[in-house]
């Protein structure tokens, strides 16, 4: 197998595919002229690339682009038993601003806005179980379009979530009111099999009507709380609180990230702590 075809298994999209190729057509390049086969070359070693790249006028972020492809590389070279270590994993160069998530919703302001969306105001079931997915779990918009009844393990407590192109699956623990409500829903619509999502009897609610009801929703979340902006924003907010509880890989394996630079993101103990990074970075600070 190849690089390109790893990449390929790996769902990359065709111009991801296309770009990596060149790029790491580069770094092989530059081990070619330094006699170093790419099986063996070493952490010093690969310090030394970045030496190469700075020395070409390179950009840190272009390094640090490179640097996620050298990654996927090494990876590859794993699977295809040409190396059993990855040096460029958790090398990253200093000095780049991280994209930091956008006005957080603390864990106190998501518990209330469940707690007072269906009382305030008018809401249904499915409503109410998408909130309940946003918040507890910290699911993607995607992923809750794709959810099944057979996913949802109300004896256990428990739903599975589907691996994606960008996520990998896992078992989630389910919150005392979610069992309820999905137990109530479940037994209403006679869900066993197919989507979750169901409206009426047994009318499917398509994922192109599950985002509009989810942006709907999100407005009616405005009202109640004039800070929330999006679903992505309640993911990031059920990261940073989950980060605060448990170590850095389990919320890599709960948020179903694939890499743990993906949830390093978002690694910051408190929001007085993004709040100070941002200012700090802030190009009038």
């Amino acid at each position: 197998m190849t690089f390109r075809q790893y990449l390929e298994q790996k769902r990359f999209a065709a111009a991801t595919v296309d770009s990596y190729a060149v790029y790491i057509a580069t770094f092989t390049g530059w081990l070619n002229s330094e006699e170093l086969a790419p099986g063996a070359f070493t952490y010093n070693e690969l310090l030394d690339f970045i030496r190469h790249l700075q020395d070409l006028g390179k950009s840190k972020k272009a390094i640090q682009y490179m640097l996620g492809i050298v990654r996927h590389y090494c990876n590859y070279l794993t699977i295809e038993s040409q190396r059993d270590d990855n040096p460029a994993a958790g090398l990253f160069i200093k000095g780049i601003v991280r994209q930091l998530p956008a006005s957080l919703l603390s864990w106190e302001e998501m518990e209330e806005l469940y707690r007072t969306y269906s009382i305030q105001l008018g809401v249904n079931r499915v409503n109410k179980i998408i909130l309940g997915l946003l918040i507890y779990q910290g699911l993607a918009a995607e992923e809750i379009t794709r959810l099944e009844a057979v996913h949802i393990h109300l004896k256990e407590g428990k739903i599975f979530i589907r691996a994606m192109k960008r996520t990998g699956e896992r078992w989630l623990p389910l919150a005392a009111p979610q069992v309820t409500l999905l137990a109530e829903y479940m037994q209403e619509n006679k869900l066993k099999t197919g989507p979750l999502l169901t409206h009426g009897k047994k009318q499917m609610v398509s994922p192109t009507n599950i985002n509009n009801r989810m942006q709907y929703m999100l407005g009616q979340l405005r009202q109640l709380n004039p800070k929330v902006i999006n679903a992505a924003q309640f993911r990031s907010s059920v990261i940073t609180h989950w980060l605060r509880g448990h170590h850095l890989r389990q919320v890599q394996y709960m948020a179903g990230h694939k890499y743990v630079s993906s949830t390093q993101r978002y690694q910051l103990t408190t929001l007085d702590d993004l709040k100070s990074e941002l200012q700090h970075h802030h190009p009038m600070s």
